[in-house]
């Protein structure tokens, strides 16, 4: 199901940006920050998505993408970036109405910033993995 503009309108007046809608996910759309709005953000993040032909192309990002669609009457904001399942800084929170599910993604933007810190703490201790890996051995 398509998502109302007027809802998305609100999202695009503070300042994010709304992709096309993915068939993919039930004609949900990626809702991200760019880097040149102010708010919650992490360091050094880069991610994005791809646009197909002559779409809008993603702006550079500072924040993670969130997922907003809307499924079997409830309203899913989805905030998972893992690969494989759940990560511990990870969300899907269900929404009865989207003026909620809206809310719910302003407020990772641009409120408390504690689930941005989460998803910033859980990206350092991958990087940390990471770099054990790829140091070589004594």
């Amino acid at each position: 199901m398509l998502i109302d503009d007027q809802n998305l309108t609100k999202l695009r007046e503070a300042g994010l940006h709304v992709s096309h809608p993915f068939a993919a996910f039930d004609h949900g759309v990626w809702v991200c920050k760019p880097a040149a709005t102010p708010g919650n953000s992490i360091p050094e993040y880069k991610i994005g998505y791809i646009t197909i032909g002559d779409g809008e192309q993603c702006p550079p990002l500072d924040a993670p993408m969130l997922k907003l669609m809307n499924s079997n009457s409830k309203w899913l904001v989805d905030g998972q970036d893992c690969v494989g399942g759940m990560g511990p800084a990870d969300f899907i929170n269900e929404w009865d109405d989207p003026d909620a599910a809206i809310k719910d993604i302003l407020d990772f933007y641009f409120g408390d910033p504690t689930r941005m810190q989460r998803k910033a703490a859980e990206r350092d201790k991958i990087r940390a993995k990471s770099a054990l890996l790829d140091s070589p051995s004594p």
